[in-house]
């Protein structure tokens, strides 16, 4: 079984009794506004969308709120063990500076699932999710805010299917392999990735990993590439050809007992050999012996010596977006806003929209 944890709006959002003559230092935790508090949400801005109602505004807010929880949420393990599944209600102040206050559980179901749900709301304020307070009178108010969350187990699936309708599975008996072993896949990746003519003397360097859609035949194709230095077409050309080159090179994976669809990586690093690239080459090699330590430092929960290394790596490879997402994650874990999307935005401005472009949205607008 697979834990998945559903939201409803049911009554949240809603209020119980009536105050009124609010004032600028009104305490009062009041049920019922003239307008009620709402998550701030970049995608449902206002100015984004002038020709939207209020309650627009607020039900665009809402939803992203509750997709976004739901994607963060864990099931505990000892819910999911005991089988335990129903509503949480949550309840909390949204007070005048937007922030989330005086948490409670107003129903909880057992097995983890009332701190969890806590959890992840005080884990959001803190990483900076903001409210639109309250009004009375015009004048911004507490107003207490009541959030049900839904915790359901159902069947996880072995598959998904994808934009164009393959079924990629994701649980696997036997995962894909090159045929000839993980040695002659590192050999045949350098010896046939041809670095672009007309940047040898660039010194450009870097890596593109791409995600492979390796079929039931052994055929490939490239389903999603990442140019985390953003070396440009030429070179992620290059890649895509060279990826192209192991179809048919591929024993597929097994699903109980048959060849199935399903996705590997394939990272390649493009460094030029003219002799005065020597120095490049170096810097890039050891800002990756770096970052590798970071990660290793990290999984020991050193996150303060990690992010040193982060650093140290990007002072000699100062584009390398996949350095600054590992130490802008290890900030926002650190709840420092500011440092995470300093280089959330970097990445944004090297790559465009990328695979965490939702949370960065969330977290630094757009």
């Amino acid at each position: 079984m697979k834990p998945v944890v559903c939201f409803a709006l049911l009554c949240c959002f809603c209020s119980l009794s009536y105050a009124q003559n609010a004032s600028p230092a009104d305490t009062t935790i009041y049920e019922i506004t003239d307008v009620p508090a709402y998550p701030l949400m970049a995608s449902c801005d206002p100015a984004r969308h002038p020709s939207w109602a209020l309650d627009s505004i607020r039900r665009c807010a809402e939803a992203q709120l509750l997709s976004i929880l739901s994607n963060n949420i864990r099931y505990p393990a000892e819910a999911a063990d005991g089988n335990i599944q129903g509503t949480v209600v949550t309840s909390f102040v949204v007070e005048p500076n937007g922030r989330m206050s005086n948490y409670t559980l107003l129903k909880d179901i057992g097995g983890g699932c009332g701190p969890e749900a806590i959890r992840v709301l005080k884990a959001f304020d803190e990483a900076g999710l903001r409210w639109q307070p309250a009004q009375m009178a015009g004048k911004p108010v507490r107003m207490r805010q009541s959030l049900p969350l839904r915790f359901r187990l159902k069947e996880a699936l072995p598959y998904y299917l994808s934009e164009n309708n393959d079924t990629i599975y994701t649980v696997l008996d036997v995962a894909p392999a090159f045929r000839y072993g993980i040695d002659s896949l590192t050999n045949f990746t350098i010896n046939k990735l041809a670095y672009p003519q007309r940047y040898l003397d660039s010194c450009k360097t870097g890596i593109i990993e791409m995600s492979l859609l390796i079929r039931p035949d052994g055929t490939i194709h490239v389903d999603n590439q990442l140019d985390f230095s953003n070396l440009g077409y030429d070179f992620q050309w290059q890649a895509i050809r060279l990826a192209n080159q192991t179809s048919g090179l591929w024993a597929p994976g097994q699903y109980k007992g048959r060849q199935v669809a399903t996705t590997q990586p394939l990272r390649v690093l493009f460094k030029s050999d003219k002799r005065g690239c020597a120095t490049a080459n170096q810097r890039f090699d050891q800002a990756i012996l770096l970052a590798d330590e970071g990660a290793a430092l990290l999984e020991k929960n050193q996150e303060d010596a990690a992010i040193a290394k982060w650093t140290e790596a990007l002072k000699l490879h100062p584009d390398n977006t996949e350095i600054l997402y590992y130490r802008g994650n290890a900030y926002l874990n650190q709840n420092k806003k500011e440092e995470a999307c300093q280089d959330f935005n970097r990445i944004k401005e090297r790559m465009g929209n990328t695979w965490f472009e939702p949370l960065r949205r969330l977290f630094c607008g757009w």
